[in-house]
């Protein structure tokens, strides 16, 4: 399927003329852009109504609304009603987010047929999105697919959870003891809370608290 018509969901000037162009230079030949969740929703259902579908959807997930009230105010917001009003549409989430939870639950519940995370190469990857969409395929990004094969298996257990929580709000091991022993956590001495931290760094590969915190982040775990 090669696509001709397609709708660009994205807020940012910058980065909503850098697509058009993109799609432009890969010869699609119908491109409409808009800024809003709202009117990007609109737009499909018109072009329904009108029996002129758009086959493809490229949307971003953040959107800031300053001026207007609306009850579709993100991108999962906007795919959700999409899946509604037109399930047959193609959706490629072109987003600066990184996340495993994120990417998956697009993946696995809004099943969103691409993912291609915004960078360098973001505007490159959009259009091998793109083919592999016109060839019937799912795609993720080069990015995006590395974030997924990460080890699901890294699953937190409450009290390593809660440890992380702690030490990502900026306390110290010796005010985490004190937390724990007040809620009755065990083990809660700071030398065991010092050997959980080291258990973490190497589970996690990461070279300092600061950089476990981060990567922890990042994979949606805490």
């Amino acid at each position: 399927m090669k696509f001709t018509k397609v709708l660009v969901a994205e807020d940012t000037d910058s980065i909503n003329f850098g697509i058009v162009a993109k799609l432009e230079s890969i010869g699609i030949k119908t491109i409409e852009h808009v800024q809003y969740c709202h009117d990007a929703h609109l737009k499909i259902k018109k072009a329904l109504f009108d029996k002129e579908p758009y086959q493809l959807l490229i949307s971003d997930l953040s959107f800031i609304n300053p001026y207007r009230k609306s009850k579709l105010n993100s991108g999962e917001e906007l795919i959700a009603a999409v899946n509604e009003t037109q399930p047959n549409l193609k959706v490629i989430v072109f987003s600066v987010i990184d996340k495993q939870t994120v990417i998956q639950n697009l993946l696995d519940d809004l099943e969103v047929d691409a993912y291609v995370c915004k960078g360098l190469n973001g505007l490159k990857e959009l259009e091998n999105a793109i083919d592999a969409l016109s060839r019937d395929q799912k795609f993720t990004c080069p990015v995006a697919t590395a974030v997924l094969k990460q080890n699901n298996v890294l699953a937190l257990t409450s009290y390593e959870q809660k440890l992380l929580e702690l030490l990502a709000n900026g306390h110290k091991q010796s005010e985490i003891s004190e937390y724990f022993k007040l809620k009755k956590i065990t083990p809660n001495s700071i030398r065991s809370i010092e050997a959980n931290i080291c258990k973490l760094k190497d589970t996690f590969n990461a070279k300092n608290s600061h950089q476990l915190v981060h990567m922890a982040t990042n994979l949606g775990l805490i």
